[in-house]
């Protein structure tokens, strides 16, 4: 008889730029990595490893990152030959496995707001997902408002999946001013000029094109403020950047950043503005928290969830609704201090090594039981 719980993780995303798939995994493992000795973590990835393995961590080249092999044959076969007590996928299942399936779905923006996506990501995610949250023994969530979606938009049993609240991103690492204002240098961004900072991919779901608008209103008002906005460009990208239009020179586009230098870019700012019209969680808003940085964002989805009382929140849909929010933090020193303070303090009832013991729960729960 086995001693250990033995759980195969997939962390194919991880070294892929998928941003808050990749953190996720980054993360758990991270997590799992301060847990006592009681279970062995194969982690599946597809580049070299990006932490130091331990006893019970060990790392599994896998010998492509094509979905269809991965997910058909490779997975499924390492399944039952590594002779798992649980796997655990994100967003998508195997084919097939030999242990129980933990699935991990961020949100189903896909279902609930089809206008955000592609032809090509909505048709592939409604196909995945729907059936990979059936075949799966138990769902993971972020928040308890991905967890109602899901539940109402496929009928699942609540006793079936779990919000389990994650730890902040790497960008969350502490940096000092000085390296960080080298860091912007080297990205060409003026340290000492004020800007507000948005994370994200380019999206229409990440609500770019009003903060534009709020961006214009706020120059209007005098307010001395350039914007920068991180992340990498996908669908509808060139409409967004193309909006910019009159405040395009007040407007830097940096693309994917390294953790540092996303640090640095959160450490500096005057504030980190978060317009979603809809998150399933809101990593960006853990991350400035954890600098010491005001936090400005939207009302919707698990923003309010996330944020608690350490952010001004606002109408993503109301131009005015984001200027009022984001000038009350530019001109109000004292709420400025408030917020930072309120800030950090919140970050701190989100860990990773919380977040890998609720899941460590799901798998112990999830043993024995397959669903074909």
């Amino acid at each position: 008889m086995k001693s250990k719980l033995r759980v195969g993780i997939d962390a194919h995303m991880v070294g892929g730029r998928e941003t808050g798939n990749e953190t996720y995994v980054r993360g758990l493992v991270e997590g799992f990595k301060a847990l006592d000795d009681t279970f062995d973590l194969v982690v599946f990835n597809v580049g070299s490893p990006w932490t130091s393995p331990q006893h019970r961590i060990r790392f599994h080249r896998l010998l492509t990152g094509n979905p269809y092999v991965r997910l058909g044959i490779e997975l499924p076969l390492r399944s039952l030959g590594e002779r798992l007590d649980v796997i655990h996928m994100t967003y998508a299942a195997p084919a097939w496995s030999a242990a129980p399936i933990v699935l991990t779905v961020h949100d189903i923006c896909y279902a609930t707001n089809p206008e955000w996506f592609s032809a090509r990501d909505l048709r592939v995610l409604s196909n995945i997902v729907p059936r990979s949250i059936r075949k799966a023994t138990h769902v993971i969530t972020d928040s308890q408002d991905a967890r109602r979606q899901i539940i109402e938009q496929y009928q699942v049993p609540e006793s079936k999946i779990s919000a389990i609240r994650i730890g902040p991103g790497p960008g969350s690492e502490s940096i000092t001013v000085d390296a960080a204002e080298k860091e912007l240098a080297a990205l060409g961004i003026d340290p000492k000029r004020s800007y507000l900072l948005t994370v994200g991919n380019l999206q229409p779901r990440k609500n770019l094109i009003r903060l534009f608008e709020a961006l214009t209103e706020l120059i209007r008002r005098g307010r001395d403020l350039d914007l920068v906005v991180v992340g990498p460009r996908r669908y509808k990208a060139e409409e967004i950047v193309k909006a910019a239009g009159p405040v395009a020179e007040r407007i830097r586009f940096t693309g994917y950043v390294t953790d540092r230098q996303l640090a640095a870019l959160y450490r500096c700012s005057a504030a980190m503005v978060l317009p979603s019209l809809y998150e399933g969680f809101g990593l960006p808003v853990l991350e400035a928290m954890a600098h010491g940085v005001p936090v400005a964002c939207s009302n919707a989805g698990a923003l309010p969830e996330v944020s608690g009382d350490a952010a001004v929140l606002f109408d993503p849909r109301s131009v005015p609704s984001m200027v009022d929010a984001i000038d009350r933090i530019v001109c109000d020193p004292d709420l400025k201090r408030e917020l930072s303070l309120a800030g950090v303090a919140r970050t701190k009832q989100f860990t990773w090594k919380q977040a890998a013991e609720q899941t460590l729960e799901v798998y112990e729960r999830s043993v024995g039981t397959i669903r074909l």
